[in-house]
């Protein structure tokens, strides 16, 4: 009996399968071709499920910033709008995110490298606590400004979705 005899039968249906996801696989899911994904089907019925929803209503290239108020590590409340006037670099990440981990030197050297620019960096960090964050910033000798969205809502509100994000807001408060 010869196993390869196997190979091309095989080859066929899975290509014939794959074309069959291609042509009704969107129908599959309950929406048309080419209709925008609304939900993820995965996540219906949880939070995360219409994650897609809203996304028009982000900041976006052109549009203004919203403005937050957010601790930082001593507890002190900081305002993206107290940057008014000066370009700011908000970066949304954690500690457990090994790409934020890798650009957080990144950051504190553009920080120095534009300070006479007034250009301001402003780490945000998602969910973790100030000991968490204060460790960190301690470990790799980190002077930014630390800001604790707890809950992740200003996370949220600008489409910080992935971790690192990161936004440039001009001095005029535009996107």
């Amino acid at each position: 009996f010869d196993r390869r005899l196997w190979l091309l039968p095989a080859g066929l249906a899975l290509l014939l399968l794959a074309a069959v996801v291609a042509v009704f696989g969107p129908r599959l899911l309950g929406r048309e071709a080419g209709a925008p994904l609304t939900s993820i089907p995965a996540f219906e019925g949880t939070p995360e499920g219409g994650v897609t929803s809203g996304l028009e209503d982000l900041p976006a290239p052109g549009r203004p910033a919203p403005d937050f108020a957010l601790p930082d590590l001593d507890g002190n409340t900081v305002r993206l709008s107290d940057f008014g006037g000066r370009p700011v670099v908000l970066n949304f990440w954690a500690t457990w995110c090994a790409p934020c981990r890798l650009e957080m030197p990144e950051l504190e050297q553009a920080a120095a490298d534009y300070a006479g620019r007034d250009l301001a960096v402003l780490t945000i960090n998602q969910d973790e606590t100030a000991e968490q964050v204060g460790d960190f910033f301690t470990e790799v000798g980190l002077t930014l400004p630390a800001l604790l969205d707890a809950g992740g809502k200003v996370g949220v509100a600008y489409g910080a979705f992935f971790l690192p994000t990161t936004i440039i807001v001009g001095p005029d408060g535009i996107v």
